[in-house]
């Protein structure tokens, strides 16, 4: 593979239209349909690589989406306090809440470690007493 056809890979990696690569390379769109029969498992390689980079760099991790979900319920509850009660859309504000309380409690199931407190069941095993987030 030289650089030319390196080059070829990166540029109908990134969608560009053999057109605009014949151009830009100055090689014959049929040199070019080859190259992509050729080197087809090589692109979707460069794609695939680069939709991880996106991926990694917009992935909202767990602990980001529950602070979020924690800061949205806390202006709920603030607009609920302030809101004028004879207002429709305090419904809407309950709803949300209702929503995003649900959404919190989701997430807190997931979250558990084996605590220190230790139980005997009725057979005289002891246990570690597992601690679910929704449980502090």
């Amino acid at each position: 593979m030289n650089e030319k056809q390196r080059d070829f890979i990166l540029l109908r990696a990134n969608g560009l239209s053999y057109d605009k690569i014949a151009q830009k390379l100055k090689t014959s769109k049929a040199t070019l349909i080859q190259w992509s029969k050729l080197f087809d498992e090589n692109i979707q390689e460069v794609q695939f690589h680069a939709f991880i980079q996106i991926k990694e760099s917009y992935q909202w991790s767990l602990k980001s989406k529950y602070e979020t979900l924690l800061k949205q319920l806390q202006k709920i509850d603030d607009g609920i306090l302030n809101a004028d009660l004879s207002q429709s859309s305090i419904k809407e504000l309950f709803t949300i809440k209702n929503h995003l309380v649900l959404a919190l409690e989701t997430i807190e199931k997931k979250i558990s470690i084996k605590s220190h407190v230790v139980t005997t069941n009725a057979l005289g095993d002891k246990e570690d007493i597992p601690m679910r987030l929704s449980e502090v």
